[in-house]
Formats: C-alpha cells, sequence, structure tokens
C-alpha cells in the first residue's frame, strides 16, 4: 500500500481498477478543498467522512464496465501501467500539494545524484523523477513509476553527501525491486476495506482534522500483521540493494550506518513527527546491525562531499530564514575548506539578491568564481545576478556558455530562456525552448516560457498551442482545449500549424469526453 500526496494505490478485490481510482482521487481532493477552506463545521465534516467512507465501501458496483488491468492470477502491475499511475502521481505533487519546492536547481542536483547510482545498479535503464518537499520532518519516499520525493529536512539532518546518498540509493532499490507492485498483488484479499480506511486517512490528513487516526485504525487489525512482514522484508532487501548500489557508486558505505543510528539515538530520546522517516520505514535494531554487519567486510573508503551538496544545503537553510539572518550568519571571513567557503558565498549571494543588494551579490559570486569550482550552479547564480542587475543579454551569454557544459540542466535552460525574454529576443528564446522540447515534449515549464516567446512575437496561434499543451500536462484538460480554441479563432498560422493545432484539439476534446463518462458511471 501507497499514500503519496492524496494518490492511493491499492488492488481492489484481485483487479486493479485505475479508472476508479482516479474518480477517487479526484472525490477527495475536491474535498479536500472544501474541508481546508472551512465550508464545513465540525458535524458536518463527520457526516462528509461518513458518507464518503460508505460510498468508497461500495465500490464494486460502481466500478463495474471500467476496464480490468489484470486478474488476482498477476503477481504485479505493468511497467507500463506503473508509469502512468506515476504521471499521476507527479501531477498531484506538482500541482495538488502545498508542500511542494517548485525549484528545478535542486531536482538538477537530486537528478545527477541519482543518475550516478542508477548508472551503476541492476537496472540501469530504469527511469526516475526526483521530487523536493518543503516540510522539516526527516523523510523520503518512492512510488510506482520511479517517481522520488525528498523532504528538506531530510537535507538538514544528513551530515555528509554520502548519508543522503544512502537514502536515496535505499529509495531507488524500492522502485528497482518493485517492492510497490509485489506489495499490492500480496494484499489482493484486503479488498475494500483497507482501501477506504487508508483513502479517508489521506482525506482527513489533507483536511488537517481529527479524524485521520481513527480513519485509519478502522480495518486495520486484520491487515495489520500481513502488512508489517511484507514491509520489514522489502525493508531489509532495500537496505541490501542499496548498500551495494552505494558502494558501486563510490560512496562512503558507513554513511548508511551513521543515518540509521542517528535518527534510532534521536528517536529513543524524543519520539515525534519530525521522525516521519522512522514511521514510513520501521528501523529496527536488526536492520542496524545487518547494514553494519555488511559495511565492515567493504573496504574504507574516504569520500569528499561534492561542492553541489553544500550549496544546495545551504539554500535549503536559507528557505527558512530572513535574508538578514541568512547574512548575520555568513558574515565575517570565510572558512578555509573550499566546500564550507563555497556554502558561505553562495548563501550570502543568495540573500543579497532577496535584498535586491546586487553589487553585493556580484562580489559574491566573483568570490564563488575564484574558488574554481565546476557547478551548473554557480553558473546559474551568476546568471541570475546579471539578470537582476539589468544585463539579461549578459546573463543568456553566461548561461548559453553553462549549457554548453552541463547539457543535462533544466534550470540553466529555463534561466537561459528567461534571460532571452528579458533581453527582448524571443525569437531566439522559442527557439532554444522548442529545442528542447524536442528532446523531451512532456516538460510544462518550457511550454510555458514557450508561449510567452510566442505571444512576444505576435505569433497567438503558437502562444496557444504551446499554453495548451503545458495546462495538458498539468491535468487541466478544459483550460488545454479553451487555449488551442482561443488559438484557431484568430488568422494567424499557416495550413500546416492549423491542421496541427485542430488535430490536437480533437484529441483533447475525445480525452475529456472520455473523463466525462468515466465521472457518470
Amino acid at each position: 500500500m501507497s499514500v503519496a500526496s492524496g494518490i492511493v494505490i491499492v488492488r481492489i478485490g484481485g483487479a486493479l481498477r485505475y479508472d476508479w481510482l482516479g474518480k477517487i482521487c479526484y472525490l477527495l481532493l475536491v474535498t479536500a478543498k472544501a474541508l481546508r477552506a472551512g465550508r464545513y463545521h465540525t458535524l458536518m465534516k463527520k457526516r462528509l467522512l461518513a458518507s464518503l467512507l460508505a460510498a468508497l465501501f461500495s465500490v464494486r458496483a460502481i466500478a463495474d464496465g471500467l476496464p480490468d488491468l489484470g486478474d488476482s492470477a498477476q503477481a504485479e502491475l505493468s511497467p507500463q501501467m506503473e508509469r502512468q499511475i506515476g504521471a499521476a502521481i507527479v501531477r498531484q505533487i506538482r500541482f495538488g500539494d502545498a508542500r511542494y519546492l517548485d525549484d528545478p536547481e535542486i531536482e538538477d542536483y537530486l537528478a545527477r545524484l541519482g543518475a550516478r547510482m542508477v548508472a551503476v545498479s541492476s537496472t540501469p535503464s530504469q527511469q526516475f523523477q526526483y521530487f523536493v518537499f518543503q516540510d522539516k520532518s526527516i523523510n523520503a519516499a518512492a512510488t510506482l513509476g520511479g517517481v522520488l520525493y525528498f523532504h528538506t529536512g531530510l537535507f538538514l539532518a544528513a551530515q555528509s553527501e554520502s548519508e543522503f546518498a544512502s537514502v536515496m540509493a535505499h529509495e531507488i532499490s524500492h522502485v528497482q525491486q518493485r517492492h510497490m507492485a509485489r506489495m499490492m498483488a500480496q494484499q489482493q484479499n484486503m479488498g475494500y476495506m483497507m482501501l477506504a480506511t487508508l483513502v479517508m486517512a489521506v482525506l482527513a490528513a489533507r483536511a488537517g482534522g481529527d479524524a485521520a487516526g481513527a480513519a485509519a485504525m478502522a480495518g486495520q487489525a486484520a491487515a495489520s500483521s500481513l502488512q508489517l512482514a511484507y514491509s520489514r522484508d522489502y525493508e531489509r532487501e532495500a537496505d541490501r540493494v542499496g548498500l551495494q548500489t552505494l558502494e558501486a557508486a563510490g560512496f562512503d558505505t558507513r554513511g548508511m550506518v551513521d543515518f540509521f543510528e542517528r535518527l534510532d539515538r534521536a528517536t529513543r530520546v524524543f519520539d515525534s513527527g519530525a521522525y516521519a522517516y522512522l514511521r514510513s520505514h520501521p528501523l529496527t535494531t536488526e536492520r542496524i546491525s545487518d547494514v553494519a554487519n555488511r559495511v565492515q567486510q567493504i573496504p574504507y573508503r574516504q569520500v569528499i562531499d561534492s561542492v553541489d551538496f553544500s550549496m544546495v544545503k545551504a539554500k535549503i537553510e536559507s528557505l527558512e530564514q530572513v535574508p538578514e539572518e541568512t547574512l548575520a550568519r555568513f558574515a565575517g571571513e570565510p572558512p578555509q575548506r573550499v566546500n564550507a567557503a563555497a556554502a558561505h558565498w553562495y548563501a550570502r549571494a543568495r540573500a543579497n539578491l532577496k535584498l535586491n543588494k546586487t553589487a553585493a551579490a556580484r562580489m559574491d559570486v566573483d568570490a564563488l568564481h575564484k574558488l574554481d569550482l565546476n557547478s551548473a550552479m554557480v553558473d546559474l547564480l551568476d546568471g541570475e545576478v546579471l539578470i537582476q542587475a539589468g544585463q539579461p543579454a549578459q546573463a543568456a551569454k553566461v548561461l548559453q556558455l553553462a549549457r554548453q557544459r552541463f547539457p543535462q540542466s533544466r534550470a540553466l535552460v529555463y534561466a537561459e530562456v528567461d534571460a532571452l525574454l528579458a533581453a527582448r529576443k524571443p525569437g531566439e528564446a522559442a527557439a532554444l525552448a522548442s529545442e528542447r522540447l524536442r528532446l523531451d515534449n512532456t516538460d510544462d515549464r518550457l511550454y510555458s516560457r514557450l508561449a510567452k516567446a510566442s505571444a512576444a512575437q505576435g505569433k497567438r496561434l503558437a502562444q496557444h498551442r504551446a499554453q495548451a499543451e503545458a495546462y495538458y500536462l498539468r491535468g487541466a484538460i478544459y483550460s488545454a482545449i479553451e487555449q488551442l480554441s482561443l488559438g484557431l479563432r484568430g488568422r494567424d498560422g499557416d495550413y500546416y500549424e492549423r491542421t496541427a493545432a485542430e488535430a490536437r484539439l480533437a484529441e483533447f476534446q475525445e480525452r475529456r469526453r472520455d473523463l466525462e463518462r468515466e465521472r457518470r458511471r
């Protein structure tokens, strides 16, 4: 069973009904928003939760006629279905969870770190997506479709990059060993009770009420021992495989032991929601001992943290502080160690940018350059300072050179497009966005920027087409249809552009009809 940002994945009566799952999630989100908005008093909240619970218990009758994705003989979900569910989870994380930290630069760091480990793992072709929640609790999770997310509290709790990498290796192993799909197959006989209670727990938690505990407890006794057994088995397997991946990727394997032991000591003294990782990943003395014994058999390797890890930590720490506090903390001479010095100047530059002190930020960036760091984060910061200082054309040049050195950095691409737009070069901005979209047509951020560039060129149809694709990727099908309809009402665009827009509009309309038919069932 997995609950991730309101998405609940279970096997229902031996056959997973994904379309019905989508309707459940839609209903939950709408109801949760109403509850958070305070539209219901306490009694109404209880009645609403009870009514929805009853409705979910009767899911079998309503779900008749929906596509069957497999019978009870199937042991796992297909990889294709996992990817589809993962895409739905991504939309919910990015556009439905207030904790989501929209920071492509930190996501780039996670992608680089993850790629380093996936490349030496048992399934190097597996695709992953990494996200960050601005949450002080120490937690991380892996969901279907290779979707991993990390709380900012985990970054701050890790005392070395190897410690942080050990958590990521563990989560990557959960995905590669298909633990979630396997658990769903093992839980198929739990049926509707577990589905309903866990969905209600998600709803109650999102609504901020006190019903979450009660909802989760209902029907839990019948399944708790089985769930716990699976969880322990999978956690041990993820530890073992993750440790192998960590070693193969060149990290210090002691990082996993150090992290586990520190969390274990902390929770013995003070058990709170700050250590959410231990609630979703049961940590036992047996697990710690097993990992420690395995580490003792591995030759010692001293590993120095990357400079990017130090700067990412500094950036996340600054999220919890006002700029003046950051500047006070990093006042005076920088430390001698390169990583600490990089974090010092990076944090200062970010704080000065927030205060619009571009001259001071420029000095901080110059100090970073003197450290001779090979980091996309430094180049991106350099470009941001130039843009804020009113030099977008120079920023675009800096970012273009950086993008050639770090071609996998999405953050650099976004920043260069923004710089070109600020420099009033929409044609170049559109060309760059279009070039990158040919490599990856699932990037809604680029489609939004392409829409701005097209609008600046007076290309109305191209503007609405790009914005429609951005909306579609965000799950806003009605807004996507509206954008294409607006674009086709104009008179610009050649025959091929209009034909392509009309064909895409027909696809969107068919998708809308499918959704409406599903909701009427």
